[in-house]
């Protein structure tokens, strides 16, 4: 897998960054489609394969799915995961709308 994108997050208290990765999206093994995936680094540690009809909604998803991992999780919540030094705002990725009252920069 290729990755496309890469942005590394601060964490409180943690000199190691939780690195956030965005993969080429790749045509599916089985059937019409495409899949991208996104991992994000430890404490979080998520990924997940977003299949979409074509590549450019496969990343669209995709890119939709890790804001959603980032925002909503307790890290975050806590203010503690942040970008460039800024903890508790914006991460660099705009948020889904389900989110904006706790990450006011949306999609």
């Amino acid at each position: 897998m290729t990755i496309i994108a890469e942005l590394p997050l601060d964490l409180a208290g943690h000199e190691e960054k939780v690195v956030v990765r965005l993969f080429a999206p790749e045509g599916r093994a089985t059937g019409p489609g495409w899949v991208c995936r996104f991992e994000v680094g430890a404490p979080i540690s998520y990924s997940l394969d977003v299949a979409g009809e074509s590549s450019l909604q496969a990343v669209a998803l995709a890119l939709k799915g890790l804001a959603a991992c980032l925002y909503g999780s307790d890290e975050y919540r806590a203010g503690k995961l942040g970008a460039y030094g800024e903890f508790g705002g914006y991460l660099g990725i705009p948020a889904p709308n389900i989110f904006l009252d706790d990450a006011p920069y949306p999609f």
